[in-house]
């Protein structure tokens, strides 16, 4: 038996009946006269009729009554077209959406119609988020252009004023240049770090041998740890296994962890890096440690947390773009404190399966 045939019999069969009730959805069924056969209470209350008293009942006639226009849409569903959306003014006090269905019989033939009626408040709430998300995604890309293109002048004016301070060299505007270049530098760090966080996610991925990319990122910060007065040392395993990396990404990740270290050792400290296999895990761990103050107990749950930082003029984005990196790569990244002082970041990769 059809469907609409079941529908427009749900008046003499108790059980059926019973189900429309406890659909929570106003439904009414009508037949080809757009008189009301079944109407369940959730939609007679919005309607302001009484469920046993509308069988029988002209519903066209109603929602005329209730401001509906005789040239809505949903009075074409016995044609054949059936509609979805809100119906002005009826849903104005009430959140929802309105859907008919034209029911048809055996042979095709039209018996009448659905109509049902759902709360549409949880709907448009998601719809407010999606449209707030893509204007926040809008102004993310309209901020990434404006800082990409505010940091070519700031490349030109860093090194006109590296010449600038060659030139000035133990004169007395030679502070006044240095602060300048650790004021771009910052600013620089901020754009990068942003740029970063804005980039889609997506690691290029090569096969890397990770002593390799150790030797030349300890090779170009060795100058910056002996100019701070830190002693740096560095070591790994020659039996590490090859990994599937973004070269690029990896090494933003190591020279944004390392320069932490630098930052939080005193001069006379000292900074290690050690990357050595796993087999119990089948990864490889790759190790920064120094001799700093370490961090705060408070602040460990929350040092990879955007914006968060605990240094003064710090971004928060480094260590947040850190582990999104390595999390793409399907590893993890940790940091604890030494039991001696100082602490310790510690990379986890997953060797490439041979299988």
């Amino acid at each position: 038996m059809k469907k609409g045939v079941l529908l427009l019999n749900a008046n003499k069969d108790p059980t059926l009946n019973q189900v429309v009730e406890a659909i929570p959805l106003g439904v009414v069924v009508f037949n080809r006269s757009w008189k009301i056969v079944v109407v369940n209470s959730f939609f007679a209350e919005i309607l302001g009729i009484n469920t046993q008293l509308a069988r029988d009942c002209d519903l066209k006639e109603i929602l005329l009554s209730k401001g509906v226009s005789h040239k809505h849409p949903l009075f074409q569903t016995l044609s054949g077209y059936e509609y979805t959306g809100p119906v002005s003014p009826l849903t104005d006090s009430y959140p929802s959406y309105i859907s008919t269905h034209l029911l048809r019989g055996e042979a095709g033939e039209c018996l009448g119609g659905l109509l049902v009626l759902w709360n549409a408040e949880r709907q448009q709430e998601l719809e407010q988020v999606v449209i707030k998300a893509e204007k926040l995604a809008i102004m993310g890309q309209l901020a990434a252009f404006t800082l990409h293109e505010v940091r070519n002048p700031l490349t030109t004016l860093k090194l006109s004023l590296q010449l600038l301070h060659k030139e000035l060299k133990e004169s007395k505007h030679e502070k006044s240049i240095k602060r300048m270049l650790e004021s771009l530098d910052r600013a620089n760090n901020l754009i990068d770090n942003y740029l970063r966080l804005a980039k889609p996610g997506i690691p290029k991925r090569q096969i890397c041998k990770i002593g390799e990319l150790i030797e030349r990122i300890a090779s170009f910060y060795a100058a910056e740890f002996s100019s701070r007065g830190i002693s740096f040392t560095y070591s790994y395993s020659p039996s590490l296994p090859a990994l599937s990396l973004d070269g690029d990404q990896f090494q933003q990740v190591l020279a944004n962890i390392l320069l932490n270290a630098a930052e939080a050792t005193p001069s006379g400290g000292r900074v290690s890096l050690s990357a050595e296999y796993d087999q119990g895990t089948e990864s490889v761990r790759i190790s920064v440690k120094d001799t700093g103050p370490g961090i705060a107990e408070d602040v460990l749950p929350h040092i990879f947390e955007p914006f968060y930082s605990s240094k003064e003029k710090g971004t928060g984005l480094g260590l947040y773009v850190c582990r999104e990196i390595i999390h793409n790569h399907g590893g993890d990244i940790q940091l604890a404190n030494n039991p001696d002082r100082g602490c310790t970041v510690t990379i986890i990769l997953p060797k490439i399966d041979s299988g």
